[in-house]
């Protein structure tokens, strides 16, 4: 596998884990001191700073879906860039509402012993939208 078939293979483990709430998979694709910067919530360093944010998110949830689409990859030597543009959707717990997140990814990537991993992924919200669900949807 080459370098951007490996970058856009950890994009997606950390798209599916997110889907699936498998932060072990999320946390998985950081280094150990990697940040995770959501502008308007916060600014996340390491697994004890990120993991109780994303629980606490994933918690209010029945179900939340993530989609990226193919990113943007620059490599240069052992470290990369990448941009990728992210919807998110999912419905709250025991609402009939939902919310849906438009916005952009910009990583940057170390190549580690174990892989690419981010050292950095930052979100940038175009725009985040919530609506009542239909009475008798299937998914209210």
């Amino acid at each position: 596998m080459n370098d951007h078939e490996a970058i856009q293979q950890l994009l997606n483990l950390y798209t599916e884990g997110s889907c699936r709430a498998d932060r072990d998979q999320v946390l998985g694709t950081f280094t150990g001191d990697g940040v995770w910067d959501v502008p308007g919530i916060g600014r996340f360093t390491g697994r004890a700073e990120i993991e109780p944010v994303m629980a606490a998110f994933v918690a209010q949830m029945d179900y939340f879906i993530q989609l990226n689409t193919p990113a943007i990859i620059t490599v240069a030597g052992d470290g990369a860039t990448a941009r990728s543009v992210i919807r998110e959707c999912g419905k709250f717990k025991g609402r009939d509402e939902a919310l849906e997140v438009l916005g952009f990814y910009s990583d940057d990537l170390v190549r580690t012993a174990r892989g690419w991993k981010f050292s950095r992924r930052n979100f940038k919200s175009a725009g985040m939208h919530r609506f009542a669900l239909l009475p008798g949807s299937p998914l209210a």
